[in-house]
């Protein structure tokens, strides 16, 4: 597969486009298809998380046409590498049996 491809899903009948390989519409299983991947600009608000087995991340939602789009936490982590996190606040917590740091959103009165 070609680096600007991506396999999915494909209904074979209406030609949407599914996750789990089933079109509940037409009541057929789809067929893989490679299409050039896409790409999409605009302002994103996080709106949700996401954590499964095998992966997290955030759910993140174009201001404009309110299309939400997963993003995966490695890809995250790559985009913040390097952030710099200049007057903030850091304050010990504790999470189950785990010990770590918080940022402090807001300065307590």
């Amino acid at each position: 597969m070609a680096n600007g491809k991506i396999n999915v899903y494909m209904c074979p009948t209406c030609g949407n486009e599914y996750e789990r390989g089933y079109c509940y519409d037409c009541r057929c299983h789809c067929r893989k298809a490679t299409r050039d991947k896409r790409q999409v600009f605009g302002d994103f608000t996080v709106v949700d998380w996401f954590s499964s087995r095998s992966s997290a991340g955030l759910i993140v939602e174009d201001t404009r046409s309110g299309q939400r789009y997963p993003l995966y936490m490695s890809d995250v982590f790559d985009f913040i590498n390097g952030s710099q996190l200049t007057s903030r606040t850091l304050e010990e917590t504790k999470k189950g049996s785990a010990y770590g740091w918080k940022v402090i959103t807001k300065e307590v009165a």
